[in-house]
């Protein structure tokens, strides 16, 4: 008797449902895969974020609060930055003095002391500064919070923060002459010399067509402002220039950028084009100073390499 064809070959019905639902598994593994890979995208999209304690950054001074900021990457070369200082007990500091028209001055400089940027972040109800800060390229930064949280004076922290994957950089300072462009000034010094340990003067010409500038005007309440770093150990100078060459002027202003003292020029201000800086620098060595002064209604920056010995 001949074997039915269905049992030889299976049901038809039987073999339609198999096909349905290895359809189905198959579709439903496809669709499983592209929600990991879609949970991957998201996750992998996702802004990192850390926190950097600060280092103390003022030679010859005392900490008297704690420094902490805490960066949201949005790429390799921005992100948002949250800075705060808390007392010893760990409370925020709400309450800062103004200095030099700003409750915190933000200095950005790459490692390799190349870049530079003087910021200003906003402050909150809550005591944290923020500003989104973009800078030129993949590196290691060094970010320095100037501030002075009432009744405690100057208080300079460093942040070093990682954009990118960029590789950690040393500085190679290359000799500068004592006069530069900028613009269409010329700003000389009159020495590329510092004494270790004492204080310096600095004579600061700003030159015009081979002339004295007539149209200087503040920046920031003071004639110019200029930031020196080291290339040693990174210490940090912040200090204002006076009006004039004569030394007796710089009466009343503290070394090491101790600017409380001084009255912020009105934005009206003409501003003289000799300049005097009172430098200290604490230790020998290469430093990078960036002086900024205001022209024709526009800022300018004017880099030198100086050492100390």
């Amino acid at each position: 008797m001949a074997r039915d064809r269905n049992s030889r070959c299976g049901s038809p019905r039987r073999s339609d449902a198999r096909r349905t639902l290895g359809r189905f598994v198959s579709a439903s593994a496809i669709a499983f895969g592209i929600g990991l890979a879609n949970v991957g995208a998201s996750i992998a999209a996702a802004p990192a974020t850390a926190d950097y304690p600060g280092t103390f950054a003022l030679p010859g001074k005392v900490a008297k609060v704690a420094a902490t900021l805490h960066a949201t990457f949005s790429g390799p070369t921005s992100a948002h930055l949250d800075i705060s200082e808390t007392t010893t007990s760990g409370q925020t500091i709400t309450d800062y003095d103004i200095d030099m028209t700003k409750r915190l001055h933000l200095i950005v400089v790459s490692d390799d002391l190349e870049s530079f940027q003087h910021v200003h972040p906003a402050l909150g109800a809550d005591g944290h500064f923020s500003i989104d800060l973009t800078v030129p390229k993949p590196g290691h930064y060094l970010i320095y919070a100037d501030a002075v949280p009432h009744g405690r004076g100057q208080q300079v922290f460093r942040f070093e923060v990682p954009f990118g994957d960029a590789p950690a950089a040393k500085p190679h300072l290359r000799t500068t002459p004592a006069s530069v462009r900028a613009g269409p000034y010329r700003v000389t010094l009159s020495t590329l010399n510092l004494d270790a340990g004492e204080t310096t003067m600095i004579e600061i010409h700003v030159t015009k067509n081979e002339r004295p500038a007539t149209d200087l005007s503040p920046y920031l309440g003071g004639a110019g402002h200029a930031v020196f770093i080291s290339a040693g150990d990174d210490s940090y100078i912040h200090v204002h220039p006076m009006p004039g060459t004569d030394m007796s002027s710089m009466s009343g202003m503290g070394g090491m950028g101790e600017m409380g003292e001084m009255k912020a020029l009105p934005d009206a201000a003409k501003v003289e084009p000799a300049m005097m800086l009172h430098v200290a620098a604490p230790r020998a060595g290469a430093y990078k100073l960036w002086f900024q002064f205001r022209g024709g209604g526009r800022l300018y920056v004017a880099p030198f390499v100086l050492t100390a010995g």
